[in-house]
């Protein structure tokens, strides 16, 4: 009887295990992607698709920017890859972003935001009221002023992730459906994963499983401290001109997308384990900050309500790197609301760490060792 083999088996059909899978089957790997439902099935496949990398937590602003920026500029290349290897287009374009102030404490956080990146080189510029109406006319007027920044995109998350899975299979990786029921080892050394149907034996395994990659902990002796965030979206119709941006104010959004033409807005951050049913509760929350941004929306028609569980990292980072006392599992979860954002860049640390056991991209805020110090880290204010 033959041995079932993979160079690499990876935990987790969403987008971080997708690209992961891709970057890793162009080098010749033989990977074996493992998802318990279907891909890009939970948040990945229901993202806005909102590409912002300079809208980040203030209190990781220092540390996720050069990680967020580059993993951008790597999908504007990513995106031509992946049209010519699948024919998928994903309907990637290039979009403002617009950071909405309705009180004098927000204006100033959001101008000095701007001052802090524009030092940095970044095209970052504050908009006064009427600059604010000016450019867009259905915004309320109430508003007192916006950050504006024309580094940003777009994209349909689920055709991304598929874009991604069939990419990878072209390349040999092999996709199958089923639960991961633990690891074996020799010594500190993974020596295969465990389903139902039988172990698949490999020298590295990548735990990619989003909000349930904490229940690995009990698999690695080491405590995974990534949770469930619950995040409801409603997509609706609207009427009227398109909006040619997306607009950001506090936990709220607005953004249209250009394969259906509804607008996504959201969105809720709720810590009630791994319930993902949308509420009424939440569906209102959503509208109102809706309405405080546009209140001329409020005859938009409501077409579809979702609810989504990202990974939501204890310190408000992403894990990336090997398992403390482990050799050859390696963690990529913890991108809580940037998973679409960061696949590329996490695809492609992965994937140096497997194949030269290093990595150019500075990654040492992100590595699993953080959490086995004697340091407190805690859960960051926004996440609170």
């Amino acid at each position: 009887m033959q041995k079932d083999v993979a160079d690499v088996v990876i935990a987790g059909g969403g987008v971080i295990g997708c690209a992961i899978a891709y970057f890793l089957s162009t080098e010749g790997m033989k990977v074996v992607v493992v998802e318990q439902d279907s891909i890009g099935s939970h948040a990945s496949g229901f993202a806005p698709g909102s590409l912002n990398p300079l809208r980040l937590p203030l209190e990781t602003m220092d540390i996720m920017l050069p990680l967020s920026w580059r993993s951008f500029q790597m999908h504007k290349v990513l995106s031509q890859e992946l049209k010519e290897e699948t024919g998928i287009d994903y309907h990637f374009c290039p979009s403002a972003r617009v950071i909405l102030a309705f009180t004098e404490t927000e204006a100033e956080e959001l101008k000095l935001l701007a001052d802090s990146q524009q030092k940095q080189g970044f095209e970052v510029y504050w908009l006064d009221r009427d600059a604010v109406l000016d450019m867009e006319s259905r915004i309320s007027s109430e508003v007192i002023g916006a950050v504006c920044s024309e580094d940003g995109a777009e994209l349909e998350s689920y055709q991304y992730v598929l874009a991604l899975a069939q990419a990878a299979e072209k390349y040999g990786t092999e996709i199958r459906h089923g639960q991961i029921n633990g690891l074996k080892r020799n010594g500190t050394r993974v020596t295969a994963i465990q389903l139902p149907s039988g172990d698949i034996a490999c020298e590295r395994t990548i735990l990619a499983m989003g909000p349930w990659t904490g229940l690995a902990s009990s698999w690695l002796s080491f405590s995974v401290p990534v949770k469930p965030q619950k995040g409801q979206v409603l997509r609706m119709q609207v009427s009227g001109l398109p909006f040619p941006y997306t607009l950001y104010w506090a936990n709220h959004y607005i953004t249209q997308t250009r394969h259906d033409g509804l607008i996504y807005t959201g969105t809720t951050h709720e810590d009630v384990g791994f319930d993902d049913q949308p509420t009424e509760e939440g569906r209102d929350s959503i509208i109102n900050g809706l309405l405080t941004m546009m209140p001329s929306l409020e005859k938009a028609e409501l077409v579809l309500q979702t609810a989504c569980l990202r990974p939501l990292p204890a310190d408000g980072l992403p894990i990336l790197g090997e398992v403390p006392d482990w050799s050859g599992v390696y963690l990529a979860t913890g991108h809580w609301t940037k998973g679409i954002l960061l696949s590329p860049i996490t695809a492609r640390i992965i994937t140096d760490l497997i194949l030269k056991g290093c990595t150019s991209i500075p990654i040492e805020p992100f590595t699993p060792a953080r959490f086995t110090s004697n340091e407190n880290w805690r859960l960051v204010s926004h996440m609170d």
